[in-house]
């Protein structure tokens, strides 16, 4: 929701509600940019894409300058009640391991650094901080033999002595490894057969929440997770105020759906704070 009503009220934007791309989506996780080219052929052969066709976005060929990568297929939609935009995000597992990893990071702290610096008030710690996820996406894009992040070019040796020279990498890996080793799960009213799962995550106390519902409970789920939603205050600046469940605070909530459980730590590892994969690679870098 925070999101939605940012680009809403992002200036000189003129969005209206119905018109932002992302309220619905999805991904698909591949091994190489070239199967991202191979998914984003055959979508776009099988589903009705913006604009005639044309509505993508290539952040791989042309990185973000926040560093973030990945290839963007904008859909239209045709229902009974109109047609609706889902933007379908294709990405590899380096490219995926950097945008959990951020999230979570933004999680943890309580920063914006996903949106690269969007917001003018940060302090030079934060500015770090986000220089640590650009220099590391240009080596993910050296790895992947893909055009790196506009103003961090360069050869890996390079790349790394500027990740090395940042006072904030060893903390944020390290802070993200305890996170990892810390989060406390619980699952609540697993139903059987679950396929839709309501994660609820408290930053204060590290606390991931799960409640599961059967598919045909559509409408229960959305319920609870709009009740949870409201419960969300933001204040002018649109930061988080307060979220109660019961006697916890929740800063996120999201609604997903899963196969099974297991399947919840691979497609949203941000929420299980499952980011080992990208903390044991960048830390070799730093070795």
């Amino acid at each position: 929701m925070k999101s939605i009503i940012g680009k809403i009220r992002r200036p000189k934007s003129h969005f209206k509600l119905g018109e932002l791309d992302d309220i619905g989506g999805c991904r698909l996780i591949v091994k190489t940019n070239d199967d991202v080219s191979r998914a984003a052929e055959y979508l776009q052969s099988t589903l009705s894409l913006k604009n005639h066709g044309q509505a993508q976005k290539d952040y791989i060929s042309s990185p973000a300058r926040s560093g973030y990568r990945s290839r963007h297929l904008l859909t239209n939609i045709p229902t009974d009640y109109g047609n609706y935009h889902v933007e379908i995000q294709i990405r590899t597992k380096l490219q995926h391991y950097w945008a959990t990893a951020i999230e979570a990071t933004d999680e943890i702290y309580g920063t914006n650094y996903k949106s690269g610096g969007a917001d003018t008030h940060l302090s030079a710690v934060d500015n770090d901080g986000i220089r640590f996820f650009t220099i590391v996406s240009s080596l993910f894009a050296l790895e992947e033999r893909s055009p790196q992040i506009p103003g961090f070019t360069g050869d890996r040796d390079s790349l790394i002595g500027q990740l090395n020279e940042l006072d904030c990498a060893s903390q944020l890996l390290k802070d993200l490894r305890a996170t990892t080793d810390s989060v406390f799960e619980i699952h609540t009213k697993l139903t059987e057969c679950p396929e839709l799962f309501l994660l609820k995550f408290s930053r204060a106390n590290q606390y991931l929440d799960i409640d599961s519902f059967q598919q045909d409970h559509l409408k229960d789920a959305l319920i609870q997770y709009d009740k949870l939603e409201n419960e969300i205050k933001l204040d002018s600046s649109q930061q988080i105020l307060s979220s109660t469940d019961a006697d916890t605070s929740y800063d996120n909530v999201v609604l997903v759906y899963a196969q099974n459980p297991k399947q919840l730590d691979i497609a949203y590892p941000n929420y299980s704070a499952n980011v080992n994969q990208f903390v044991e690679i960048v830390s070799h870098y730093l070795d």
